[in-house]
């Protein structure tokens, strides 16, 4: 059993929460969530600077005369670095993207999408967005729910196992997340 504590933490409904306990299972599945109104160090407890958030969820965005394995392969390390933990990939390229990503990203295959070729990916999107908390909840929550995998990721809930990752470095009065920030993926 891990349990992690921070400063602060995405809620599931998008609002801002302080002083998280997060307890995971032996498969890193969310056991326990809770708050505290001050920080106080416990047993076996780990603390994380900054604002715990989900893993990222992502769409492909590679451009499609990108066929060689060397390329793809670099793109979703990239992706994995930027806090990406999904991927939801084209059928067309899916076998090809499948197979070369690592255990570190999920990926799913998507039937008749169309993604515009982006130069910035996952927290790089987050970090260049006007309004990063926005961008944050449309990454996680937002893109969890298109690709209809919300009941597992997007979100920071008992049960889930949405891959954990942390954000110092911020404003903590207005929560903008800039290119001074940095992430951290802690599960």
């Amino acid at each position: 059993m891990r349990k992690i504590a921070a400063h602060y933490w995405l809620r599931p409904d998008g609002s801002i929460g302080k002083f998280p306990i997060v307890t995971f299972n032996e498969d890193n599945q969310i056991a326990e969530i809770r708050e505290r109104d001050t920080f106080r160090e416990e047993a076996s407890l780990e603390l994380v600077n900054g604002f715990l958030v989900p893993g990222l969820i992502e769409f492909y965005s590679f451009p499609a005369s990108v066929v060689q394995p060397s390329q793809i392969k670099k793109y979703l390390n990239r992706l994995i670095i930027s806090g990406v933990q999904v991927l939801g990939v084209p059928n067309d390229i899916y076998k090809n993207v499948n197979g070369l990503s690592s255990g570190n990203l999920k990926v799913f295959k998507l039937e008749q999408f169309k993604f515009p070729v982006e130069d910035w990916v996952g927290f790089e999107k987050i970090q260049n967005a006007n309004d990063s908390i926005q961008q944050l909840k449309k990454l996680t929550i937002g893109n969890a729910k298109v690709l209809g995998i919300d009941n597992r990721y997007g979100s920071i809930e008992v049960g889930k196992k949405p891959g954990i990752l942390a954000i110092s470095n911020l404003s903590y009065e207005t929560f903008n997340i800039n290119h001074k920030s940095k992430l951290k993926i802690i599960i």
